[in-house]
């Protein structure tokens, strides 16, 4: 079992793997987490919400040939 050890800010859910371990990359982790209690907690941001688009498609006409041609 090999060790790392590097410091990052996550990102949302996300911990960036640095460059220099992306031999890491695709493998599976056993990952510690440690937090530093001196630092100050940053804001929650909240995710920004996209309306839902709608599209009239009654007047379009689709050909399923033409859709499916590669």
């Amino acid at each position: 079992m090999h060790t790392i050890e590097f410091e990052t800010d996550a990102k949302g859910r996300l911990i960036e793997i640095p460059k220099e371990f992306e031999a890491f990359a695709s493998k599976h982790l056993k990952v510690k987490i440690s937090i530093d209690e001196h630092t100050t907690n940053p804001t929650v941001q909240t995710a920004k919400r996209v309306s839902a688009l709608s599209i009239d498609t009654r007047s379009f006409k689709f050909n399923r040939e033409d859709a499916n041609a590669r």
